[in-house]
């Protein structure tokens, strides 16, 4: 099989590197290089990565961000094939392999369904329950709302360096960015649809930073409909997807800025009158239920 570099952006994350890089390390029947880069950490995170030895490559950088810290383990990277995992999330065994197999020469990247572990009494098990995986072109699906796990994702190392990386102007969605200028570009990708990812949800992380995370979903969405291929879709799709973008920012705003997520609700509602789950939103803020 093709060689797959692992990049790991990691910030103060002691309590669960470990967990991550070791999943990676696991990978069955391929051929994984894994690239770990420290964006300044200040905890145990620089002694708990040196005690891999030669096992994994560790890159340092002065505290510039997830994004950044991403471009730059590309940089370093010798694979076909990008993977990227999140410092907290983790890697069942077989997920690279099972990826490359149905990863043929149409395809530019693939992403699989995602197991949901940690704080999750909002969100069901797996993130297949909850939305449609599509695959092929992604592009006006993804218009919708972003499905597409960033530890999950591989990508092919052409892809990415003919899109220039992931932007580092954004320090939000840059992921979501990264997927729609990708089917933008004519990219076609593939599904394993076995919850091969492990996705950790933290508690009160998303409505903590509720307006920096809707600012950023706008702005990659109106980024999107400018493109050629977003301004091809109708007047009524690009509504749909103002307002499922509104909507999905009020959902995670709604546990602790519940009249904050009112509002967004509204708005979403005025973009898109027709859908409930925007009603039964401002009911719920109303009574404050989640």
């Amino acid at each position: 099989m093709p060689k797959v570099s692992v990049i790991i952006p990691v910030y103060n994350g002691a309590e669960y590197v470990r967990e991550a890089v070791d999943s990676a390390l696991a990978q069955c029947n391929v051929n994984v290089e894994v690239i770990v880069v420290d964006d300044g950490s200040t905890d145990e995170t620089p002694t708990i990565l040196a005690g891999y030895g030669r096992s994994i490559r560790v890159l340092g950088q002065r505290n510039s961000g997830h994004v950044k810290a991403r471009n730059n383990g590309v940089k370093v990277a010798s694979g076909e094939w990008l993977a990227f995992l999140d410092a907290d999330d983790q890697w069942l065994p077989q997920k690279l392999s099972k990826q490359l197999q149905v990863a043929d020469v149409n395809i530019g990247m693939v992403y699989t369904d995602r197991e949901n572990f940690g704080d999750i009494t909002r969100v069901k098990r797996t993130a297949s329950s909850s939305f449609p995986l599509f695959e092929g072109d992604l592009f006006e699906p993804l218009l919708l709302g972003n499905f597409v796990t960033v530890s999950s994702v591989i990508i092919r190392r052409e892809w990415f360096d003919r899109l220039g990386g992931f932007d580092e102007e954004l320090s939000v969605c840059e992921d979501w960015d990264m997927w729609l200028r990708f089917s933008a570009a004519g990219g076609k990708a593939a599904v394993c649809r076995e919850a091969l990812t492990r996705y950790r949800w933290h508690a009160g992380a998303m409505s903590r930073n509720a307006s920096r995370m809707c600012a950023g979903r706008l702005k990659v969405l109106q980024r999107a409909l400018q493109t050629p291929r977003g301004r091809e879709v109708s007047r009524t799709f690009a509504r749909k997807a103002i307002a499922a973008t509104w909507r999905c920012s009020a959902w995670h705003a709604q546990p602790t800025h519940r009249w904050r997520a009112f509002l967004w609700y509204l708005i979403a509602a005025w973009y898109d009158p027709w859908h409930v789950d925007d009603y039964k939103g401002m009911i719920k803020c109303c009574l404050g239920r989640d």
